[in-house]
C-alpha cells in the first residue's frame, strides 16, 4: 500500500542540490543523486523501508568504482539529492554530501561487493519489506503464479549467512548473484535487485514484491503451489516479448518511474527528476 503523504505538515524537498553542490559535482552526477534521491522517497511511500536500514546505490557517473548511498541514521523521506554520501568500493569516503552522517558498513560491503562484480549494474536496491522476508524466509523458490513474475527474468537466490560486513563475505555474495539476474532473493533476509539505472532497479522491485505479495495474499507461503496455477516458461517469454512492445521510447523503468516521480511532484516534493519529453509535454499542459 502506496503511502503518499497528502497532508505533510513539513515538506523536505527532494532536489536540494544547491548552486556550488552542482558546479562541483557536475550535471550528470547532480542528475543521478536526484534520480536515486527519488527512489528513496518512493521506497518509503510504497512502504517497502525498514527505519534507517536498507540501502539503493547508484554508480557515480564516470568513476566505475565510486558509489552513491544514503547516510546512515536518516530515514527514507530525510535522504535528498545534495545529503547522499558518495563513497569508493574500497570504504573510502569521496564526499559527505550535506550531512556528518557516516555509511553503515553493511551496506557498504553488499553494495560495493555487487558494484564490483556486477559492471553492468549502474543500481542495486536492496530492502528488508515484510511480503519480501517472508517470502525469503519460506520459499525455496519463487513459481511464477502471477503476471509480475514476467518482468523477473532469471531469479537468483542467497543463503543467509550471518549479517554480511566482513571481506569473505563478499566473494559468495558476488557468485550467488551472476549475470545477467537482475533479481535476487536473500533468504531469510530480504530482497535485491539491480538494472543499469535506478528506473530499472526500482521497475523490477516493484514486480518483485508484487510477486511475494501475491505468495502472502494466496497463501502460498504455506502450501505448495498447484501445478495448474503455474505459469509455463513459453508463456513468461511471449509476455515479456509483449511488454516489450508496448513500452514507447525510453529504458525499461522510465515510464512508471516517471509517473511516480509525477506523484511526488504534484505533492510539492520538487524531485529535480529529468522527465522525458512526453511527461514535461503532459506537466507543462497541466500547470495552474
Amino acid at each position: 500500500m502506496a503511502r503518499f503523504l497528502t497532508n505533510a505538515q513539513r515538506i523536505i524537498k527532494i532536489d536540494d542540490i544547491t548552486p556550488e553542490q552542482e558546479e562541483k559535482w557536475g550535471e550528470e552526477e547532480c542528475k543521478t543523486r536526484r534520480i536515486l534521491a527519488t527512489a528513496y522517497r518512493l521506497t518509503h511511500y510504497f512502504g517497502w523501508d525498514d527505519i534507517i536500514y536498507g540501502h539503493i546505490t547508484a554508480r557515480a557517473p564516470g568513476h566505475e568504482n565510486q558509489i552513491l548511498i544514503n547516510p546512515y541514521g536518516l530515514h527514507y523521506t530525510e535522504i535528498t539529492a545534495g545529503n547522499l554520501l558518495k563513497i569508493d568500493t574500497s570504504g573510502n569516503i569521496i564526499d559527505h554530501g550535506s550531512t556528518k552522517f557516516p555509511f553503515q558498513p553493511i551496506g557498504y560491503t553488499i553494495h560495493s561487493a555487487l558494484h564490483t562484480s556486477r559492471p553492468d549494474l549502474g543500481c542495486v536496491l536492496h530492502i528488508h519489506s515484510r511480503a519480501g522476508i517472508a517470502l525469503s524466509a519460506a520459499i525455496t523458490k519463487i513459481q511464477a503464479v502471477c503476471q509480475a513474475n514476467v518482468e523477473l527474468g532469471q531469479i537468483s537466490y542467497h543463503d543467509y549467512r550471518g549479517q554480511i560486513f566482513k571481506d569473505e563475505d563478499r566473494e559468495p555474495l558476488s557468485r550467488d548473484f551472476p549475470a545477467p539476474s537482475k533479481t535476487l532473493i536473500m533468504r531469510n533476509h530480504g530482497l535485491l535487485t539491480g538494472g543499469k539505472t535506478v528506473e530499472e532497479a526500482f521497475t523490477i522491485m516493484y514486480f518483485l514484491h508484487q510477486t511475494c505479495q501475491c505468495y502472502v495474499d494466496t497463501g502460498y507461503l504455506h502450501s505448495p503451489v498447484p501445478h495448474g496455477k503455474v505459469l509455463s516458461r513459453e508463456v513468461l517469454e511471449s509476455s515479456l516479448e509483449g511488454s516489450a512492445e508496448c513500452r514507447y521510447d525510453t529504458e525499461y523503468g522510465v515510464q512508471e518511474f516517471e509517473a511516480l516521480a509525477r506523484l511526488l511532484d504534484y505533492q510539492g516534493f520538487q524531485t529535480g527528476y529529468p522527465y522525458s519529453e512526453l511527461s514535461k509535454s503532459f506537466l507543462d499542459s497541466h500547470k495552474d
